[in-house]
């Protein structure tokens, strides 16, 4: 038998030293790694998304919808929302263009221009943020050849930094061209392996809820573009 078998020599056990002296080095420098990935930590997720699509419905006829049928209740609700409340904070009306308002109006053919301003109290029902009644301001401006409504958190609100929605829409060849658009920052607390997730269901809550807007405002023109009279909706 050969003895150096049984009888390391030096250069054995040095490298046997080295081997138990870095182990622990590294099995400390994993746990480290390990400890930092999984920490809990305050991370802001962003989400953004806009949309374009066109509505068949003569543009004059479109915003006397807006402007008669309320639309709040059925596009906050498809978007993730519950309207609790809602309260008129400004309204100005000018009717300068129109020689017949309140019969143009019953028509759906006004030419009345409206500026108004709402706050909205709603109720989050989004499973990726974190349950909250969120105060918002509207502001809406409907002129004769442009409509354009601005909805935004009045400040940070729970785990909702920031919520900002704008519908934009103007006459088209063939009915009303309408713009989406919304943009969020919502706190999560995650471990920061997962940050990048919590990005990715927030960017997925911001597209979902924007198709969901686009899905009530098309099917609300749809229901009342051929009424023959626009009558106004109080609730």
């Amino acid at each position: 038998m050969n003895p150096s078998v049984l009888c390391p020599d030096g250069d054995d056990l040095f490298a046997m030293k080295r081997v138990w002296i870095i182990l622990p080095v590294l099995l400390l420098i994993m746990a480290a790694i390990a400890a930092w990935a999984f920490w809990p930590v305050e991370h802001s997720a962003e989400g953004s998304d806009q949309r374009e699509f066109q509505v068949q419905c003569d543009f004059a006829r479109f915003r006397q919808i807006l402007v008669r049928k309320n639309p709040t209740k059925a596009i906050v609700a498809h978007g993730g929302m519950e309207l609790i409340s809602e309260s008129i904070e400004g309204l100005n009306v000018d009717t300068s263009q129109d020689d017949q308002p309140l019969l143009n109006a019953i028509r759906g053919q006004s030419r009345t221009e409206v500026d108004a301003t709402k706050t909205l109290t709603v109720h989050v029902n989004n499973p990726q943020i974190e349950s909250t009644d969120l105060v918002l301001r509207q502001h809406a401006d409907i002129d004769q050849d442009r409509v354009r409504v601005e909805t935004r958190s009045t400040d940070p609100q729970g785990s909702i930094q920031r919520y900002e929605t704008t519908l934009e829409a103007v006459p088209d060849a063939d009915g009303t061209r309408v713009s989406l658009s919304v943009q969020m920052v919502i706190t999560v607390r995650v471990p920061r392996l997962f940050t990048g997730t919590a990005d990715r269901e927030v960017q997925r809550s911001a597209e979902t809820g924007l198709a969901e807007q686009q899905d009530a405002l098309t099917a609300l023109v749809e229901k009342y573009a051929s009424d023959l009279l626009m009558l106004p909706e109080f609730n």
